[in-house]
Protein backbone atom coordinates (compact mmCIF):
# COMPACT_ATOMS: atom_id res chain seq x y z
CA UNK A 1 0.00 0.00 0.00
CA UNK A 2 1.03 3.59 -0.63
CA UNK A 3 0.15 6.15 2.03
CA UNK A 4 -0.23 9.87 1.27
CA UNK A 5 -0.27 12.92 3.49
CA UNK A 6 -0.25 16.67 3.00
CA UNK A 7 2.52 19.08 3.94
CA UNK A 8 0.15 22.04 3.59
CA UNK A 9 -0.72 23.77 6.86
CA UNK A 10 -4.47 24.34 7.05
CA UNK A 11 -5.87 27.21 9.11
CA UNK A 12 -8.31 25.11 11.10
CA UNK A 13 -11.21 27.33 10.02
CA UNK A 14 -14.22 25.24 9.03
CA UNK A 15 -17.79 25.77 7.82
CA UNK A 16 -20.74 23.53 8.63
CA UNK A 17 -23.42 21.80 6.58
CA UNK A 18 -26.41 20.07 8.17
CA UNK A 19 -27.84 17.06 6.37
CA UNK A 20 -30.97 15.01 6.91
CA UNK A 21 -30.38 11.32 6.18
CA UNK A 22 -33.50 9.20 5.76
CA UNK A 23 -31.97 5.91 6.87
CA UNK A 24 -32.03 3.75 10.03
CA UNK A 25 -29.58 5.04 12.68
CA UNK A 26 -26.66 2.69 11.98
CA UNK A 27 -26.92 3.11 8.23
CA UNK A 28 -27.28 6.89 8.64
CA UNK A 29 -23.97 7.00 10.52
CA UNK A 30 -22.30 5.02 7.73
CA UNK A 31 -23.69 7.42 5.12
CA UNK A 32 -22.47 10.41 7.14
CA UNK A 33 -18.97 8.94 7.23
CA UNK A 34 -19.14 8.35 3.48
CA UNK A 35 -20.15 11.99 2.93
CA UNK A 36 -17.15 13.20 4.94
CA UNK A 37 -14.81 11.39 2.57
CA UNK A 38 -16.76 11.73 -0.69
CA UNK A 39 -17.08 15.50 -0.39
CA UNK A 40 -13.39 16.05 0.29
CA UNK A 41 -10.62 13.60 -0.62
CA UNK A 42 -12.71 10.92 -2.42
CA UNK A 43 -9.89 8.47 -1.73
CA UNK A 44 -9.41 5.39 0.48
CA UNK A 45 -9.13 6.81 3.99
CA UNK A 46 -6.75 4.02 5.05
CA UNK A 47 -4.21 5.29 2.51
CA UNK A 48 -4.04 8.77 4.06
CA UNK A 49 -1.89 10.17 6.84
CA UNK A 50 -2.97 11.84 10.05
CA UNK A 51 -2.90 15.40 8.67
CA UNK A 52 -5.35 14.55 5.90
CA UNK A 53 -7.57 12.56 8.25
CA UNK A 54 -7.73 15.31 10.87
CA UNK A 55 -7.54 18.48 8.77
CA UNK A 56 -8.86 17.82 5.26
CA UNK A 57 -11.56 15.15 5.55
CA UNK A 58 -15.03 16.28 6.61
CA UNK A 59 -15.72 15.83 10.33
CA UNK A 60 -18.98 14.74 11.97
CA UNK A 61 -19.67 17.44 14.56
CA UNK A 62 -23.10 16.28 15.68
CA UNK A 63 -25.44 13.39 14.98
CA UNK A 64 -28.98 13.20 16.34
CA UNK A 65 -31.62 10.59 15.57
CA UNK A 66 -35.26 11.44 14.90
CA UNK A 67 -38.12 8.96 14.45
CA UNK A 68 -37.64 8.59 10.68
CA UNK A 69 -34.31 10.28 9.97
CA UNK A 70 -30.96 11.40 11.33
CA UNK A 71 -29.69 14.99 11.41
CA UNK A 72 -25.94 15.18 10.86
CA UNK A 73 -23.70 18.25 11.12
CA UNK A 74 -20.49 17.94 9.09
CA UNK A 75 -17.72 20.53 9.04
CA UNK A 76 -15.32 21.09 6.15
CA UNK A 77 -12.04 23.03 6.03
CA UNK A 78 -12.48 26.36 4.29
CA UNK A 79 -9.42 25.68 2.13
CA UNK A 80 -11.26 22.99 0.14
CA UNK A 81 -13.54 25.68 -1.29
CA UNK A 82 -10.71 27.66 -2.88
CA UNK A 83 -12.75 30.92 -2.83
CA UNK A 84 -15.10 29.71 -5.59
CA UNK A 85 -18.88 29.38 -5.46
CA UNK A 86 -18.84 26.38 -7.79
CA UNK A 87 -16.43 24.51 -5.54
CA UNK A 88 -18.43 25.52 -2.45
CA UNK A 89 -21.54 23.94 -4.00
CA UNK A 90 -19.48 20.93 -5.07
CA UNK A 91 -18.26 20.41 -1.50
CA UNK A 92 -21.61 20.78 0.24
CA UNK A 93 -23.55 18.55 -2.16
CA UNK A 94 -21.48 17.42 -5.16
CA UNK A 95 -21.24 13.64 -5.38
CA UNK A 96 -23.42 13.06 -2.33
CA UNK A 97 -26.35 14.56 -4.24
CA UNK A 98 -26.32 11.16 -5.95
CA UNK A 99 -26.75 9.31 -2.65
CA UNK A 100 -30.39 8.35 -2.00
CA UNK A 101 -32.10 9.86 1.04
CA UNK A 102 -29.62 12.70 1.69
CA UNK A 103 -30.79 16.31 1.89
CA UNK A 104 -29.22 19.59 3.01
CA UNK A 105 -31.30 21.31 5.68
CA UNK A 106 -29.00 24.15 6.80
CA UNK A 107 -25.71 25.96 6.20
CA UNK A 108 -23.36 27.89 8.48
CA UNK A 109 -20.64 29.97 6.83
CA UNK A 110 -17.28 30.62 8.44
CA UNK A 111 -15.69 34.09 8.50
CA UNK A 112 -13.63 33.57 5.34
CA UNK A 113 -16.69 32.51 3.33
CA UNK A 114 -18.63 35.48 4.67
CA UNK A 115 -15.98 37.71 3.12
CA UNK A 116 -16.09 35.84 -0.20
CA UNK A 117 -19.88 35.62 -0.55
CA UNK A 118 -20.96 39.18 0.14
CA UNK A 119 -24.60 38.50 -0.74
CA UNK A 120 -27.32 40.90 -1.89
CA UNK A 121 -26.25 44.39 -2.87
CA UNK A 122 -29.56 45.93 -1.78
CA UNK A 123 -31.66 43.50 0.21
CA UNK A 124 -34.90 44.57 1.86
CA UNK A 125 -33.69 47.87 3.31
CA UNK A 126 -31.76 48.90 0.20
CA UNK A 127 -34.61 48.19 -2.19
CA UNK A 128 -37.06 50.10 -0.01
CA UNK A 129 -34.66 53.05 0.03
CA UNK A 130 -34.26 52.87 -3.75
CA UNK A 131 -38.03 52.92 -4.28
CA UNK A 132 -38.77 55.21 -1.31
CA UNK A 133 -41.49 52.82 -0.14
CA UNK A 134 -41.46 52.09 3.59
CA UNK A 135 -45.04 51.65 4.78
CA UNK A 136 -46.34 48.72 2.73
CA UNK A 137 -45.34 45.65 0.71
CA UNK A 138 -43.77 46.25 -2.68
CA UNK A 139 -46.01 45.68 -5.69
CA UNK A 140 -44.80 43.80 -8.74
CA UNK A 141 -46.14 42.37 -11.96
CA UNK A 142 -44.89 40.90 -15.24
CA UNK A 143 -45.34 42.01 -18.83
CA UNK A 144 -46.82 39.17 -20.87
CA UNK A 145 -48.17 37.08 -22.65
CA UNK A 146 -45.42 35.69 -24.82
CA UNK A 147 -45.75 36.67 -28.52
CA UNK A 148 -46.70 40.33 -27.95
CA UNK A 149 -44.51 42.81 -29.81
CA UNK A 150 -42.04 45.12 -28.09
CA UNK A 151 -44.43 48.02 -28.76
CA UNK A 152 -47.35 46.18 -27.17
CA UNK A 153 -45.29 45.27 -24.11
CA UNK A 154 -44.05 48.86 -23.81
CA UNK A 155 -47.63 50.16 -23.91
CA UNK A 156 -48.60 47.70 -21.20
CA UNK A 157 -45.62 48.72 -19.07
CA UNK A 158 -46.47 52.41 -19.49
CA UNK A 159 -49.98 51.84 -18.11
CA UNK A 160 -48.71 49.70 -15.24
CA UNK A 161 -46.21 52.40 -14.29
CA UNK A 162 -48.86 55.12 -14.53
CA UNK A 163 -50.89 53.15 -12.01
CA UNK A 164 -47.99 53.21 -9.56
CA UNK A 165 -46.61 49.66 -9.62
CA UNK A 166 -43.18 49.40 -7.96
CA UNK A 167 -41.54 46.73 -10.12
CA UNK A 168 -42.34 45.55 -13.63
CA UNK A 169 -40.45 42.44 -14.65
CA UNK A 170 -40.26 40.56 -17.90
CA UNK A 171 -42.14 37.31 -17.82
CA UNK A 172 -39.45 34.65 -17.45
CA UNK A 173 -40.50 33.26 -20.85
CA UNK A 174 -39.42 36.47 -22.58
CA UNK A 175 -35.92 36.02 -23.95
CA UNK A 176 -34.74 37.03 -27.43
CA UNK A 177 -37.62 35.73 -29.54
CA UNK A 178 -38.44 37.24 -32.94
CA UNK A 179 -41.68 38.90 -31.82
CA UNK A 180 -39.91 40.99 -29.12
CA UNK A 181 -36.14 40.87 -29.48
CA UNK A 182 -34.27 41.51 -26.24
CA UNK A 183 -32.61 44.80 -27.11
CA UNK A 184 -35.66 46.30 -28.82
CA UNK A 185 -37.91 45.24 -25.95
CA UNK A 186 -35.65 46.58 -23.22
CA UNK A 187 -35.14 49.91 -24.98
CA UNK A 188 -38.85 50.47 -25.64
CA UNK A 189 -40.13 49.25 -22.28
CA UNK A 190 -37.52 51.26 -20.37
CA UNK A 191 -38.42 54.37 -22.36
CA UNK A 192 -42.14 53.84 -21.66
CA UNK A 193 -41.64 53.38 -17.92
CA UNK A 194 -39.38 56.42 -17.67
CA UNK A 195 -42.05 58.47 -19.43
CA UNK A 196 -44.65 57.32 -16.90
CA UNK A 197 -42.27 58.02 -14.01
CA UNK A 198 -41.76 61.58 -15.24
CA UNK A 199 -45.51 62.09 -15.45
CA UNK A 200 -46.32 60.66 -12.03
CA UNK A 201 -43.15 61.37 -10.06
CA UNK A 202 -42.99 57.69 -9.08
CA UNK A 203 -40.00 55.32 -9.25
CA UNK A 204 -41.17 52.20 -11.06
CA UNK A 205 -38.28 49.81 -11.77
CA UNK A 206 -38.08 47.57 -14.82
CA UNK A 207 -36.40 44.16 -14.51
CA UNK A 208 -35.63 42.68 -17.95
CA UNK A 209 -34.98 38.95 -18.11
CA UNK A 210 -31.23 38.62 -18.74
CA UNK A 211 -31.17 34.81 -18.38
CA UNK A 212 -28.86 33.10 -20.86
CA UNK A 213 -25.32 31.78 -21.12
CA UNK A 214 -22.75 33.58 -18.94
CA UNK A 215 -21.42 35.75 -21.77
CA UNK A 216 -24.96 36.63 -22.87
CA UNK A 217 -26.06 37.37 -19.31
CA UNK A 218 -23.30 39.91 -18.74
CA UNK A 219 -23.87 41.53 -22.13
CA UNK A 220 -27.61 41.85 -21.48
CA UNK A 221 -27.09 43.12 -17.94
CA UNK A 222 -24.65 45.74 -19.23
CA UNK A 223 -27.31 47.04 -21.62
CA UNK A 224 -29.87 47.17 -18.81
CA UNK A 225 -27.44 49.14 -16.67
CA UNK A 226 -26.57 51.48 -19.55
CA UNK A 227 -30.26 52.21 -20.14
CA UNK A 228 -30.87 52.62 -16.39
CA UNK A 229 -33.87 50.29 -16.52
CA UNK A 230 -33.65 49.71 -12.79
CA UNK A 231 -33.19 45.98 -12.07
CA UNK A 232 -32.63 42.56 -13.64
CA UNK A 233 -34.44 39.23 -13.60
CA UNK A 234 -32.41 36.03 -13.76
CA UNK A 235 -33.14 32.31 -13.35
CA UNK A 236 -30.04 30.95 -11.54
CA UNK A 237 -30.78 27.31 -12.30
CA UNK A 238 -30.91 28.09 -16.04
CA UNK A 239 -28.10 30.59 -16.39
CA UNK A 240 -25.87 29.01 -13.73
CA UNK A 241 -25.23 29.77 -10.08
CA UNK A 242 -21.76 31.15 -10.77
CA UNK A 243 -23.09 33.48 -13.48
CA UNK A 244 -25.68 34.78 -11.02
CA UNK A 245 -23.13 35.60 -8.34
CA UNK A 246 -20.98 37.27 -11.02
CA UNK A 247 -23.96 39.49 -11.89
CA UNK A 248 -24.36 40.40 -8.25
CA UNK A 249 -20.71 41.29 -7.86
CA UNK A 250 -20.20 43.12 -11.17
CA UNK A 251 -23.54 44.77 -11.96
CA UNK A 252 -24.84 47.22 -9.38
CA UNK A 253 -28.53 46.55 -9.98
CA UNK A 254 -31.18 44.85 -7.83
CA UNK A 255 -31.57 41.18 -8.77
CA UNK A 256 -34.86 39.31 -8.94
CA UNK A 257 -34.26 35.56 -8.79
CA UNK A 258 -36.71 33.34 -10.71
CA UNK A 259 -37.27 29.68 -9.73
CA UNK A 260 -37.45 28.17 -13.23
CA UNK A 261 -35.67 24.77 -13.30
CA UNK A 262 -35.03 24.85 -9.52
CA UNK A 263 -37.77 22.34 -8.71
CA UNK A 264 -35.55 19.32 -9.26
CA UNK A 265 -33.18 20.45 -6.51
CA UNK A 266 -35.87 20.14 -3.84
CA UNK A 267 -35.24 16.42 -3.44
CA UNK A 268 -31.71 17.20 -2.20
CA UNK A 269 -31.95 20.72 -0.72
CA UNK A 270 -34.50 21.93 1.82
CA UNK A 271 -36.85 24.80 0.80
CA UNK A 272 -35.38 27.11 3.43
CA UNK A 273 -31.85 26.59 2.10
CA UNK A 274 -32.56 26.47 -1.65
CA UNK A 275 -34.92 29.45 -1.81
CA UNK A 276 -33.50 31.19 1.24
CA UNK A 277 -29.84 30.99 2.18
CA UNK A 278 -28.51 29.97 -1.24
CA UNK A 279 -30.37 32.83 -2.93
CA UNK A 280 -28.77 35.21 -0.44
CA UNK A 281 -25.34 33.75 -1.19
CA UNK A 282 -26.01 34.25 -4.92
CA UNK A 283 -26.83 37.92 -4.31
CA UNK A 284 -30.56 37.97 -5.02
CA UNK A 285 -32.48 40.95 -3.61
CA UNK A 286 -35.89 39.44 -4.37
CA UNK A 287 -36.59 35.71 -4.46
CA UNK A 288 -39.60 34.58 -6.48
CA UNK A 289 -41.14 31.24 -5.51
CA UNK A 290 -44.53 29.48 -5.76
CA UNK A 291 -46.88 30.52 -2.99
CA UNK A 292 -49.13 28.04 -1.25
CA UNK A 293 -52.67 28.00 -2.60
CA UNK A 294 -51.60 28.84 -6.15
CA UNK A 295 -50.89 26.82 -9.29
CA UNK A 296 -48.09 24.86 -7.67
CA UNK A 297 -47.81 22.44 -4.76
CA UNK A 298 -45.76 24.27 -2.13
CA UNK A 299 -47.32 23.95 1.31
CA UNK A 300 -47.91 26.67 3.85
CA UNK A 301 -45.14 25.31 6.08
CA UNK A 302 -42.68 25.16 3.17
CA UNK A 303 -43.41 28.80 2.31
CA UNK A 304 -42.91 29.74 5.97
CA UNK A 305 -39.51 28.03 5.85
CA UNK A 306 -38.57 29.97 2.70
CA UNK A 307 -39.57 33.24 4.35
CA UNK A 308 -37.44 32.29 7.34
CA UNK A 309 -34.45 31.47 5.14
CA UNK A 310 -34.69 34.86 3.44
CA UNK A 311 -35.07 36.91 6.61
CA UNK A 312 -33.32 35.08 9.46
CA UNK A 313 -29.87 36.25 10.60
CA UNK A 314 -27.23 35.01 8.13
CA UNK A 315 -24.64 37.67 8.75
CA UNK A 316 -23.24 39.59 7.04
CA UNK A 317 -25.63 38.77 4.18
CA UNK A 318 -28.59 41.13 3.91
CA UNK A 319 -32.16 39.96 4.27
CA UNK A 320 -34.10 39.44 1.05
CA UNK A 321 -37.66 40.09 -0.09
CA UNK A 322 -39.81 37.00 -0.60
CA UNK A 323 -41.98 37.23 -3.72
CA UNK A 324 -44.59 34.47 -3.39
CA UNK A 325 -46.26 34.02 -6.76
CA UNK A 326 -47.87 31.53 -9.11
CA UNK A 327 -51.54 32.32 -9.61
CA UNK A 328 -51.97 35.04 -6.98
CA UNK A 329 -54.76 37.64 -7.13
CA UNK A 330 -55.86 40.69 -5.14
CA UNK A 331 -58.27 38.61 -3.04
CA UNK A 332 -55.25 36.89 -1.49
CA UNK A 333 -53.40 40.08 -0.55
CA UNK A 334 -54.72 40.30 3.01
CA UNK A 335 -53.77 36.71 3.78
CA UNK A 336 -50.34 37.10 2.18
CA UNK A 337 -49.49 40.24 4.15
CA UNK A 338 -50.66 38.60 7.37
CA UNK A 339 -48.49 35.54 6.58
CA UNK A 340 -45.31 37.23 5.30
CA UNK A 341 -45.60 40.64 6.93
CA UNK A 342 -44.98 43.97 5.19
CA UNK A 343 -41.58 42.87 3.94
CA UNK A 344 -42.90 41.00 0.93
CA UNK A 345 -43.14 41.64 -2.80
CA UNK A 346 -46.71 41.02 -3.90
CA UNK A 347 -46.30 39.64 -7.41
CA UNK A 348 -49.55 39.42 -9.38
CA UNK A 349 -49.40 38.71 -13.09
CA UNK A 350 -52.33 37.74 -15.29
CA UNK A 351 -54.90 38.24 -12.52
CA UNK A 352 -54.12 41.96 -12.51
CA UNK A 353 -55.63 42.20 -15.99
CA UNK A 354 -58.84 40.49 -14.85
CA UNK A 355 -59.81 43.18 -12.35
CA UNK A 356 -61.21 45.52 -14.98
CA UNK A 357 -60.69 46.98 -18.46
CA UNK A 358 -58.44 49.84 -17.30
CA UNK A 359 -54.93 48.65 -16.39
CA UNK A 360 -54.02 51.94 -14.70
CA UNK A 361 -57.03 51.67 -12.41
CA UNK A 362 -56.34 47.99 -11.78
CA UNK A 363 -52.92 48.85 -10.37
CA UNK A 364 -54.43 51.55 -8.16
CA UNK A 365 -56.86 48.98 -6.75
CA UNK A 366 -53.91 46.63 -6.20
CA UNK A 367 -52.04 49.33 -4.29
CA UNK A 368 -55.05 50.25 -2.16
CA UNK A 369 -55.56 46.59 -1.22
CA UNK A 370 -51.91 46.37 -0.16
CA UNK A 371 -52.18 49.55 1.92
CA UNK A 372 -55.37 48.29 3.54
CA UNK A 373 -53.70 44.98 4.41
CA UNK A 374 -50.73 46.85 5.88
CA UNK A 375 -52.98 49.01 8.04
CA UNK A 376 -54.80 45.91 9.27
CA UNK A 377 -51.50 44.24 10.12
CA UNK A 378 -50.36 47.32 12.04
CA UNK A 379 -53.57 47.31 14.10
CA UNK A 380 -53.15 43.62 14.90
CA UNK A 381 -49.50 44.09 15.83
Amino acid sequence: MIEYDTDFHLSGERFKVIYRILEPPERAKEVAQLICIEQTIEFPIELTGERIKKSVVGQIEDLSHEPSSTIVTISYPVEVVGQELTQFLNVILGNCSLFPNVKIVDLHLCDTLKNIFTGPRYGIDGLRKLLEVYDRPLLATAIKPLSLSADQLADMAYKLALGGIDIIKDDHGLADQPFAKFEERVVKVTRAIKKANRETGSRTLYAPNVTGSESVVLKRASLVKELDSGAILVAPALTGFSATITLSQQVSLPILSHPAFLGGYLSIVDHRVLFGKIQRILGADVCIFPNYGGRFTFSKSECAEIDKGLKEPFEPLRTVFPAPAGGMNIEKIGEMVEFYGKDVVLLIGGALHKIGPNLVENVKIFKEKALEASRTLSRIS
